[in-house]
């Protein structure tokens, strides 16, 4: 992991989640990207085009200032004598999913930190900006929760549905346990599957090369129940969840990643199909 892009729209949950990324960064040697998408303004009444410039302009002049004093505040967390990731600001005018991933090829990210609404209505989570970017950005999404903090990724719990391998998420997580030596928990909630669990835990020892790695299957029922109780269970510091996208006649529906987020209480990594 080399470059971390932090979603921020500057407030103070927001700012939890660029110090919970600015600490993974310093433990995986990457770099930060302070990030904040802006929405064009609709304007009532008459203005000229140079009106309408001149205040795009401080728009973007005072966000850019904001994400500054951001970056400073970070730096203050910065230990002497360990790796300090640099920290660059950035934002930009017009749809957020698609500056997004203008910014994932341009710049080689490699993860997606933003901050999670706790309880937030589960139909803000389908239409608004936390869907925009799970079905839009093909990138892992960090969703951290407001008083989360990064103390090392000790325990992690793996979903996973077994109907598959999903070799490139596989790659991706043992990619970031090996960060902090993780325990990975696999679990599966249900029935056995037609992926069977010994071909799972083979895929990360054998190909991955990653030991630490444990299977455990959970009762049929809510899956973000039962991984919301199964994680404060075995004090988990991560849940990883494969992103499925569902429609419903052309509208989204709520997959279980998404029905996650509306009472999150760890970290929570989304990973893409």
């Amino acid at each position: 992991m080399k470059k971390i892009l932090v979603l921020t729209n500057l407030s103070y949950k927001a700012e939890n989640a660029a110090l919970y990324a600015l600490k993974l960064a310093e433990k995986a040697g990457a770099n930060i990207i302070l990030y904040q998408s802006l929405d064009v303004p609709v304007y009532s009444g008459v203005h000229t085009d140079a009106e309408s410039n001149e205040e795009l302009e401080e728009l973007q002049k005072d966000s850019l200032a904001q994400l500054a004093n951001l970056a400073a505040r970070l730096g203050k967390h910065q230990p002497s004598g360990q790796f300090k990731p640099a920290i660059e600001i950035f934002n930009e005018f017009g749809d957020l999913t698609v500056n997004v991933n203008h910014l994932i090829n341009e710049r080689a990210i490699d993860l997606i930190v933003m901050g999670a609404k706790n309880n937030a209505e589960l139909s803000y989570l389908v239409f608004g900006e936390t869907n925009a970017v799970l079905t839009g950005v093909k990138c892992p999404i960090l969703f951290v929760p407001y008083k989360a903090s990064y103390e090392g990724l000790n325990t992690v719990i793996y979903s996973s549905d077994l109907k598959k391998a999903y070799p490139k998420a596989v790659a991706f997580l043992t990619d970031l346990a090996k960060i902090d030596n993780s325990d990975i928990i696999v679990a599966h909630i249900g029935a056995a599957a037609k992926f069977d669990q010994n071909q799972c835990i083979d895929l990360f020892q054998q190909i991955f090369e990653y030991p630490n790695v444990t299977y455990k299957q959970l009762p049929n029922g809510s899956v973000s129940e039962q991984l919301e109780r199964f994680a404060i269970e075995v004090e988990a510091d991560l849940t990883v969840m494969i992103h499925h996208e569902h429609k419903l006649y052309g509208m989204p529906l709520p997959d279980n990643s998404t029905k996650m987020l509306e009472k999150q209480a760890t970290p929570l990594l989304v990973l893409p199909d």
